[in-house]
């Protein structure tokens, strides 16, 4: 027979849809009890109100329209085949029970589950008080893990805060501190960080620490300040100044600092202080190059920073390492500044040259503005005046000297002013009418100072002598006889 629920084939005697376990009709049979005709899909008899198939009765039977005898399921039966629909249904998947499942012949009665359309109410209900049991769960579970992750959130965090306010260091607080406010994105190396002792509650413990990063654009140090409060440390961002195309290195090793002295808290006429100091060269800054170390001074109260910068050129010395040959580019007066002046001892990268270094390198500087000034064509009477001074003295007491001839590219004199002239194969010697001496190599075209105005006096005459060499007539009265080949000096006539 056709199932009335799904439209399914049955086999002739089936009780139940074997395909969706609806209950089918078998057409009206007699009460095992009374005898008396009951429809089919009775529960209790409407004459004598047993039930039809109670699980303690023998098995009921009826007898179809044509006579035959049809046996009705137990009590067992009907469980049996319930309950193996019911397992076979859950290993397949839930389905969340619809409302068009419940036949219009289910009965509302308190007592056991016949098998019949009440049966599938019954079960689908169970299976759904299950479901949202399940769920109920799911969600209480849910909600739990999410306030254990939040509680776990707030345990690491206040763990990371207790860990710094036990922890010795103060730059390892005051990493942590950053760190754990998120003021880490930009960087930045945490670099330097001292911890200064309340007094009172109204003076809490304090912390200062410096940051700094070599940014391509902009190099930066930041200063923060730390204040306790409880077990928690108050961050705060106090300065940030930029350095712009230079470098920055806080390392110890960079600054060559004697242990202990830097960074440090220092007291100042009752202030308090964060010293701390960096290597600031130029970008990309190596041998003579310049060089820097600022040496800073942080006010705690005013958030002011005082710097000292020892400026100067970078030198290799015999040990092998660089060194800043630095002086203040401040001025040292004020106690802030004196301190830091005192303290730059202390760090061994400025380099702090003895009396006698400073003499040489002053007279070296003197040396190298003269020449200086002494170069060019313009200048070539004044330099060999500078460099044969001291020859020309020697000159005129008699001595054969061999003079100082810098050779240039470009005349050194002006042709309006030339007074005489003189030619052989390899020279051209010219006198000017201020009393000076020029000479033109024709082999290498150069121009050169054969003599000038001086203890001597001024040229008053040239000319070629038997020897070779010119002969220079002086208003002194002398006459000097000049090898133009050798560029060497006598004087043959003393009157």
């Amino acid at each position: 027979m056709k199932c009335p629920k799904c439209g399914y084939e049955a086999p002739e005697g089936s009780a139940y849809c074997n395909h969706c376990g609806t209950a089918l009709p078998i057409g009206d049979t007699n009460c095992p009890w009374c005898g008396q005709n009951i429809p089919a899909s009775s529960v209790f008899c409407p004459s004598c109100g047993k039930k039809v198939n109670n699980d303690g009765s023998e098995a009921a039977a009826s007898v179809s329209a044509t006579g035959a005898t049809v046996a009705q399921p137990t009590y067992n039966e009907i469980h049996q085949h319930d309950s193996r629909r019911q397992a076979a249904e859950q290993a397949y998947s839930y389905q969340p029970p619809r409302a068009d499942k419940y036949d219009g012949d289910d009965d509302d009665s308190d007592d056991e589950d016949d098998g019949g359309g009440n049966s599938n109410f019954n079960r689908n209900l169970l299976i759904g008080v299950i479901a949202a049991a399940l769920l109920i769960g799911l969600l209480s579970a849910m909600r739990h893990c999410n306030s254990q992750e939040d509680r776990r959130m707030e345990a690491t965090a206040d763990s990371v805060a207790l860990v710094a306010a036990d922890s010795q260091d103060p730059l390892a607080i005051f990493n942590a501190e950053l760190s754990r406010n998120n003021m880490t994105n930009d960087g930045a190396i945490g670099a330097a960080a001292v911890k200064f002792g309340g007094t009172d509650p109204e003076n809490p413990d304090r912390i200062v620490g410096v940051t700094y990063k070599n940014d391509d654009d902009r190099p930066f140090i930041k200063i923060y300040q730390l204040t306790r409060s409880g077990s928690l440390w108050q961050p705060q961002l106090v300065q940030t100044k930029y350095l712009d195309g230079r470098t920055i290195n806080m390392a110890n090793s960079a600054l060559m600092a004697r242990e202990g002295t830097v960074p440090r808290a220092v007291r100042i006429d009752g202030k308090d202080y964060l010293y701390f100091a960096f290597v600031n060269n130029l970008r990309n800054a190596g041998e003579g190059n310049n060089g820097r170390v600022a040496l800073c001074l942080y006010d705690l109260d005013t958030k002011k920073i005082t710097t000292l910068n020892f400026d100067g050129p970078i030198k290799t010395r015999t040990d092998g390492r660089q060194y800043i040959y630095g002086k203040p580019l401040e001025s040292t007066s004020g106690t802030e500044r004196k301190f830091l002046r005192q303290e730059a001892d202390n760090i061994r990268v400025i380099y702090f040259q003895s009396e006698e270094e400073l003499k040489a390198e002053e007279e070296a500087r003197l040396k190298a503005e003269e020449e200086k000034a002494l170069a060019g064509e313009e200048n070539a009477d004044a330099k060999w005046s500078h460099d044969n001074a001291e020859k020309m003295d020697k000159l005129n007491e008699g001595e054969e000297v061999r003079m100082d001839a810098p050779q240039y590219n470009k005349p050194i004199f002006n042709i309006k002013d030339i007074a005489s002239k003189l030619e052989n194969d390899k020279y051209l010697v010219f006198a000017d009418k201020k009393g000076a001496v020029y000479g033109f190599n024709k082999d290498s075209r150069k121009y050169f100072v054969i003599y000038t105005p001086g203890a001597s006096g001024t040229a008053t005459g040239i000319s070629f002598g038997g020897d070779g060499n010119l002969h220079i007539k002086t208003s002194g009265g002398n006459t000097i006889s000049y090898d133009l080949a050798h560029d060497r000096a006598k004087t043959v006539d003393n009157k």
